[in-house]
């Protein structure tokens, strides 16, 4: 067997073992294709001729093919083939070309396992020659073919079949078994189906609503960039609220004993105060500023002043809950007094530490 007869058995041996994952329920409606063919040819009714030429084994044949679908139900296809056999009695080789050329029916919609069925009737004209011989003939048969199809993907069928081919002149028939492959091109489609509904008349639009406005600010909906402002707000052409903006400024006085820094209980209230307003306003920060009396030196006076701050910071922090990033603290020593050194009401006066709460407060203006 010649290496093209191989690749041909081969091709249509292996293409059916892709059809899963091709649509193989629809056929184009009409299509072209060209493909090839592998055959295995009985011709053992021809076995009780006398002459070589008639009288031949059975043999493979190999084929090109070309056609035309015109609709679902009919093709017209031609074939050329090959066919390389031997005489029965006397095993010379022999050569057989084929042309071909039939007309197939097929059932529109009918599918057997998703294979589509075709019969077909066809005509055909062969040379047979045997090597190294002057004998040669010509035959004229008529043939009925049979099989199924299937598509392997969008663009390939794969058939297989059967045929029964009469000689038209010695009357003698061979059978035939035979699978393709035919690559398809020219493909069309059916086009989706068009609604065919009567005109209707133009539905009369509805009375317009005013569009809504959710929060009742006085600005629609569709226009409201702050779409949830509070009732009764006093808002801007855009929904939104006007806001005034008004600082916040809270001083604290806490007193300490000579040389001491703990913070006494009797000033907890007031601390708790200034946390309650550091809790209402989350933006707004402390500075605890330390001090002294004139007593001692200078620079244990401003080490002095630091820790009492510190203490209060520490009041804060873990009994009121207040973050330790909002506070800052400073020792300012002796440098400020606030009452006369010279006396003792005086300098206990001054052994205190302020506590300044600054920040700003925006309040949703009122209608």
């Amino acid at each position: 067997m010649t290496q093209l007869p191989k690749l041909l058995l081969a091709g249509c041996v292996a293409l059916p073992l892709n059809w899963a994952h091709a649509d193989t329920n629809h056929f184009p409606l009409s299509y072209s294709f060209v493909g090839a063919e592998v055959g295995f040819v009985d011709s053992g009714n021809s076995k009780d001729k006398s002459s070589n030429i008639d009288n031949l084994a059975n043999y493979p044949e190999y084929g090109l093919t070309l056609g035309h679908q015109f609709n679902p139900n009919f093709t017209l296809m031609g074939a050329f083939s090959y066919g390389d056999a031997e005489t029965r009695s006397t095993d010379i080789d022999t050569e057989i070309l084929r042309g071909s050329i039939a007309g197939r029916i097929h059932p529109g919609k009918f599918r057997l396992a998703n294979w589509r069925p075709f019969a077909g009737l066809g005509y055909s004209y062969t040379d047979i020659d045997v090597d190294g011989a002057l004998d040669s003939k010509t035959e004229d048969a008529l043939y009925l073919e049979g099989g199924f199809q299937r598509m392997v993907s969008e663009r390939i069928v794969f058939e297989a079949g059967a045929r029964a081919r009469t000689e038209l002149e010695d009357g003698y028939v061979d059978g035939q078994v035979f699978a393709g492959v035919q690559f398809l091109f020219n493909r069309s489609y059916p086009q989706a189906p068009r609604n065919q509904l009567p005109e209707l008349p133009a539905p009369v639009a509805p009375p317009v609503a005013p569009p809504a406005d959710t929060d009742g600010d006085g600005v629609p909906d569709p226009r409201d960039l702050c779409p949830n402002t509070p009732r009764g707000a006093l808002v801007d052409e855009d929904g939104c609220a006007r806001e005034l903006t008004r600082e916040i400024k809270e001083t604290l006085y806490v007193e300490f004993d000579l040389d001491g820094t703990d913070v006494k209980p009797e000033y907890f209230d007031d601390i708790g105060k200034l946390a309650e307003l550091m809790t209402q306003y989350p933006t707004s920060r402390i500075l605890l500023e330390g001090h002294t009396d004139s007593t001692g030196s200078s620079r244990y006076n401003q080490n002095l002043s630091q820790s009492r701050a510190d203490s209060v910071m520490k009041v804060l922090v873990q009994e009121f809950n207040i973050g330790s990033e909002r506070i800052s603290t400073t020792g300012m020593g002796e440098s400020q007094p606030v009452a006369d050194n010279a006396t003792d009401e005086g300098r206990a006066t001054n052994r205190r530490v302020e506590a300044i709460l600054t920040g700003k407060h925006t309040e949703i203006m009122q209608k």
